[in-house]
This record gives C-alpha cells, structure tokens and sequence, in this order.
C-alpha cells in the first residue's frame, strides 16, 4: 500500500481500458466452457468441444469520469448495464479502485467497489459522497487479483451521489492506517440516467 500512500488518482476515460472493465464486470460477461468427460475412452479421444468465447462489453457512453458499459452472458441472454468509473494512480497509472453501479435482483440498485488485496478486510471500503455521510461496505469477496465490497443504493444515496461533486474511497493498511482516495463524481447524474434507460425491464 506504501504506493497509494502519496500519490494522487484521477477518473481516466480512455477507451483502451475497455478491456479491463469488461474483464472485472462479471456481471456483464461470462464464459461458456465444457468440460471433457472422463468416461469411456472415445470420449477421452474425443475432440474437446470449441469453447464459446465470452460476449465483449461494449461502451454504451461516456459522462464526464464514467463509462456505460453494456453486454449480455449470454447470446439469448437479455442485456444488462454498468456505470463504470476506474480510479488511477497519477504516477504509475495503475488502475487501483473500480467504482461500479448496476441493477442487481428485483431492479436493485447496487454500488461496488473493486479494491486492491494486502488490506484489513474486516474494516471494510468507507464510501463518502462531497465527504459528508460515510458509507460503509464490507467485503463480499477477495481473491488475489482483489477484493470485491458491496452496498445496496437507498434513495437518500443515490440523491447525494447525483448532488456530489466529488467523493472519497478509504480502505486500511494492515498497521490501521487509512488510505484515502479523493475522486472527482463528474458526470455521475447523467450516467446513471442512461443506466435507468438500460434497466432490466425497461
């Protein structure tokens, strides 16, 4: 964490991130992969059947710091969006926090935050829109490439997020120190009424 202790970290909108958007997006992608079985012996000599490759996310708009992303699981499947905002380091531009926004179950509205590993995971990600209320997220998942912190979007956030100018992710080093990040919210409005249009069931 020594990295981020100084240095800066800007909202970057570059296209060429697209990729590693869509790759941290489970929502969005998905693999279909079949596995050969062990049975008989023509089945082992068998031809492994063609893997079917993951469906690309696409950009569907870029608002200020955020990107809408779209794409399906499946081919047949129906199409879901993520308002995506990739938090960068100044000097390394290591892409270091993801901020995503989508519709989970029942048209909720879910916030998640991808954060790097080697923190203290029982402190959880504190989410703070213009650094007035804080919210706090605890980590659903960690594995080594990061961890994954997750929170259910009330009407009050949502309205102080399309208010924000600006808003701060902490997470805590190992030792207990804070390690907080300023980010600028722009474009967060308009972003998340396109991603309303996307909404499942529209």
């Amino acid at each position: 964490m020594a990295g981020l202790r100084a240095a800066g970290f800007v909202g970057k909108r570059e296209l060429g991130l697209g990729v590693a958007f869509a790759a941290a997006l489970g929502l969005l992608l998905g693999v279909t992969a079949f596995a050969q079985s062990g049975g008989s012996s023509a089945a082992k000599k068998a031809a492994p059947p063609p893997v079917t490759p993951a469906p690309k996310a696409k950009v569907a708009g870029s608002f200020g710091n955020w990107t809408l992303l779209c794409g399906k699981e499946e081919e047949k499947a129906e199409e879901r969006c993520s308002l995506v905002l990739p938090l960068v380091e100044k000097e390394s531009q290591k892409l270091v926090f993801r901020v995503i926004l989508t519709y989970g179950p029942k048209n909720n509205l879910v916030l998640r935050v991808d954060g790097p590993t080697g923190i203290a995971l029982q402190r959880g990600v504190e989410f703070s829109p213009d650094t007035r209320k804080i919210y706090r997220m605890p980590f659903q998942t960690c594995l080594p490439m990061g961890c994954k912190a997750l929170l259910l979007v009330q009407d009050d956030m949502r309205k102080e997020l399309a208010a924000s100018k600006q808003g701060s992710i902490t997470v805590y080093a190992l030792n207990g120190k804070a390690v907080k990040t300023m980010t600028a919210l722009d474009g967060f409005a308009a972003g998340l009424a396109a991603l309303d249009k996307h909404k499942t069931g529209n």
